[in-house]
């Protein structure tokens, strides 16, 4: 069935990209750059606000008082995502901010790429009190490593499941679909030449290697989103501490208490070198 399906897939985005090329980049930005979109209803104690930037009005949500923390989520998910560990924080003394990008969560928009969610970071990073530590899920990664705001940041960076070459990823996906890759490499040159940010150029590895400040990467081994193999090499070849989970996934590693041991961790020397943890919840 999975060999039809990518057969059939195959034969009709060829087909579509030689006889209605205008209509197979439509239908390309839907499939690549269209998120899954997740409402969220906010408890009313959690304080609210609006972000204006150059892609439209993004709501930001801010918990708790104390040390400031970003949490930056990923592709087709919210600040939502975040909200058990924003309460956990709290409860730690931390103040912790979150916001949804363009098309995601409460924000505006229907389109979201990843050359516009860095400049929505870098528009957003200059309205927010400084953060002691900045913690990302999924592409959130790619977002704060390729930012300008990054190159200016060295305090505490925690990356959860993260995506550290999105153009990668792609391109196997499209390779195990049986999506038409030319018309893939299409919709990505058009996108880079909109927003004059090359996405085949946006691997955060080189700009993670260069960072200052202290990394840790918490992943779980059965990630079927992002390959845990590719925390599992970065972290081999460099002095971050790779905190690995098991049975979790992509997305519920986010209500870990394992998160919590890493974030504590900062603060404690002894706890610097390679960490792993299995069978965590």
């Amino acid at each position: 069935m999975d060999k039809l399906k990518k057969s059939w897939t195959s034969v009709n985005t060829k087909a579509l990209r030689v006889l209605m090329p205008n209509l197979a980049l439509k239908i390309a930005k839907k499939v690549f750059f269209r998120p899954k979109r997740k409402y969220s209803n906010w408890p009313n104690h959690v304080k609210q606000f609006e972000v204006n930037t150059r892609y439209g009005q993004l709501k930001a949500y801010k918990y708790g008082e104390g040390k400031c923390i970003w949490l930056v989520h990923g592709w087709s998910g919210s600040a939502f995502d975040f909200w058990p560990l924003m309460q956990k924080l709290a409860e730690k003394g931390y103040s912790a901010i979150s916001f949804d990008f363009p098309a995601h969560g409460n924000s505006q928009g229907k389109f979201c790429t990843l050359p516009q969610m860095i400049k929505v970071f870098d528009d957003v990073s200059a309205g927010l009190f400084s953060p002691s530590m900045v913690i990302s899920h999924g592409m959130g990664a790619s977002v704060i490593a390729n930012s300008n705001w990054f190159k200016n940041y060295h305090q505490d960076l925690l990356l959860i499941s993260p995506i550290l070459d999105i153009y990668l990823l792609l391109q196997s996906r499209v390779r195990l679909s049986g999506f038409d890759e030319v018309l893939f490499e299409q919709i990505i040159k058009k996108v880079s030449k909109n927003e004059k940010i090359s996405i085949t150029e946006l691997c955060t590895i080189p700009k993670l290697k260069a960072f200052v400040g202290q990394l840790k990467v918490i992943h779980d081994t059965q990630d079927d989103l992002a390959p845990f193999v590719i925390s599992e090499k970065f972290t081999q070849f460099s002095k971050v501490a790779l905190v690995s989970t098991n049975k979790l996934g992509h997305n519920k590693i986010l209500n870990s208490r394992k998160i919590l041991n890493v974030i504590e961790s900062y603060d404690s020397p002894c706890l610097k070198d390679i960490l792993q943890w299995h069978n965590a919840s």
